[in-house]
């Protein structure tokens, strides 16, 4: 049996020693439930009269926790669910989720026996795949459900639209006894530039002209798909069978663009808190953590946040990045070390040890952003998301408990 992953084991507030409870850490993150709630409901506004809606939890629900987001969109009638790999569709399924499970990223043969165990659906994009999969099922006297991915121009897996063998692939696939051909999808590469949407037109495309070669074949696959987050909100012609947002679940930008769009209902769900630990008046030239990058010009009040690049701060942020102390934002000074940082609260009126500290989230006025946060870093709120360590538990608002 394979051991799940996820909220309920990885990151459980409160953490415990032995039969002892400690209390929660110092930081923490706060998931706000309704506010996922409400993203799936503007998601399925926007999508199109007859499309299924799979909900894609992979990464740890983007590191909102798999099961708590996936209890939403069932609650909210999703029909599916969508995992990058087998141990993440496992957990799922071992949290009483019956819905279908799409692995999207590659399957290994030896993960097989959970595929069918489990009766997740494979994403297959050869034909020897295919024929080991096929031949492991009827070992089993079983038949195992598979979508076949296409590359229409993202360079990742799956067959390429235009390789001349790619229609007798697939058909041969088809013809495989022991497979249930149930879905084809491809993905777009950048679906969010509304104002040039000429390469996914491309894509879009070449999609439909490989569906309409197979059909010729006498082959019809009944589920085709390939609307992500930004296709699923500002495209519905790309909806066909069904659509796969992922981040916008969490209230996640996919772009300025579609963030623009008049009809936009996206609510950020993810606030990350700590508080401070310390406060430090220093005289001026003091230098500031490893590398000495800062050094005080004048008399200054630092405080240090026990949090560091182990949980997910970016070390990027030095000297860039703010966060919010009494409505106030005080910028990040000197290097992210492994457990702690330091900002300069000169401007705060009497900081006090335990004050609550604002990295991603509202305080007062102010408002920081997971995108602020990933444009100051050089990457995308996705990945400051993700990036969190196991260490920093998960407080749940809108009553879900994990179980410990």
């Amino acid at each position: 049996m394979i051991r799940p992953w996820g909220s309920g084991l990885r990151r459980s507030p409160p953490f415990k020693k032995g039969n002892d409870t400690m209390a929660m850490r110092a930081s923490w993150i706060e998931i706000d439930l309704e506010q996922i709630r409400k993203n799936v409901r503007f998601l399925k506004s926007r999508t199109a009269p007859g499309a299924k809606f799979m909900g894609v939890v992979k990464g740890d629900g983007y590191g909102c926790g798999a099961i708590p987001v996936a209890n939403i969109l069932a609650q909210e009638g999703a029909d599916c669910f969508a995992v990058a790999l087998v141990q993440e569709g496992v957990e799922l399924r071992n949290a009483g989720f019956t819905q279908p499970i799409l692995l999207l990223g590659h399957t290994f043969v030896e993960d097989y026996p959970e595929v069918l165990q489990f009766n997740l659906t494979a994403s297959i994009f050869t034909v020897e795949q295919a024929q080991r999969l096929n031949d492991y099922a009827a070992s089993l006297g079983k038949k195992a459900t598979i979508h076949v991915k296409v590359d229409t121009g993202m360079g990742r897996l799956g067959f390429l639209v235009d390789d001349a063998d790619t229609v007798d692939n697939i058909a041969a696939i088809c013809a495989m006894p022991n497979l249930y051909v149930e879905g084809i999808f491809s993905h777009f590469a950048n679906s969010w530039d509304l104002a040039d949407h000429s390469y996914p037109d491309l894509q879009f495309a070449k999609f439909n002209a490989l569906i309409d070669k197979l059909k010729a074949r006498g082959i019809n696959i009944p589920i085709r798909h390939m609307a992500n987050s930004a296709a699923t909100i500002a495209r519905p012609e790309y909806h066909m069978d069904l659509v796969r947002p992922g981040t916008t679940i969490c209230g996640m930008s996919v772009g300025p663009e579609i963030d623009a769009l008049p009809y936009m209902e996206l609510y950020p769900a993810v606030e990350i808190k700590s508080k401070l630990a310390y406060v430090k008046p220093v005289p001026a030239g003091t230098k500031v953590s490893y590398g000495s990058l800062f050094e005080t010009t004048k008399p200054s009040v630092l405080g240090i946040v026990p949090l560091g690049y182990v949980d997910g701060i970016f070390r990027q942020q030095c000297n860039v990045g703010s966060v919010l102390l009494h409505g106030k934002r005080c910028p990040m000074v000197g290097k992210v070390c492994m457990d702690q940082f330091v900002i300069d609260i000169s401007e705060v009126e009497n900081p006090q040890e335990g004050d609550e500290i604002v990295i991603v989230g509202r305080q007062g006025e102010e408002y920081i952003s997971l995108e602020e946060i990933g444009e100051k870093s050089g990457t995308i709120s996705i990945e400051v998301l993700c990036d969190i360590g196991k260490r920093m538990p998960i407080v749940y608002k809108g009553g879900w408990e994990p179980q410990v």
